[in-house]
């Protein structure tokens, strides 16, 4: 039952990690930084391998998840996750299928306007989680 980070390359991503962190400590349960990747789109010369291409991705992105925990001070301990595919979809069957804690995220400012026309990952995870989301705001915000 870990608590989950969601962290994207930005520099909100390390007030996710620590506050993320903190559960984790408090809880005593491990702590997954979880990087969501895209996944490949078909080349016009033909040749691709949906497998293929998502495997690349998970692994592109449990990199990013890995340098991104590693820019952070105090935290030693995590598991870096790479996965691929719809932010959100992903991080809901993620967290399910860990049965994690937490859904630790950053809390974006966004005018209304922007939410409505971009969609906003923290709303979705949101409404459609079935655990608790906390969202963090940036350390900037």
């Amino acid at each position: 039952m870990p608590v989950v980070a969601a962290v994207d390359q930005s520099e909100r991503a390390q007030a996710v990690i620590r506050a993320a962190r903190t559960l984790a400590d408090d809880a005593g349960v491990s702590l997954h930084v979880v990087h969501v990747g895209d996944v490949g789109v078909p080349s016009p010369e033909g040749g691709y391998d949906a497998d293929h291409e998502r495997n690349l991705s998970t692994q592109k992105a449990r990199q990013m998840a890995r340098q991104i925990a590693d820019d952070v001070d105090g935290v030693d301990e995590f598991e870096p996750v790479g996965l691929a595919g719809n932010t959100v979809e992903e991080l809901i069957e993620y967290s399910k299928a860990q049965d994690a804690a937490y859904i630790v995220v950053s809390a974006r400012k966004r005018p209304p306007f922007g939410q409505a026309v971009f969609g906003s990952v923290t709303q979705s995870l949101l409404l459609n989680a079935d655990r608790p989301v906390v969202a963090v705001p940036s350390d900037r915000e």
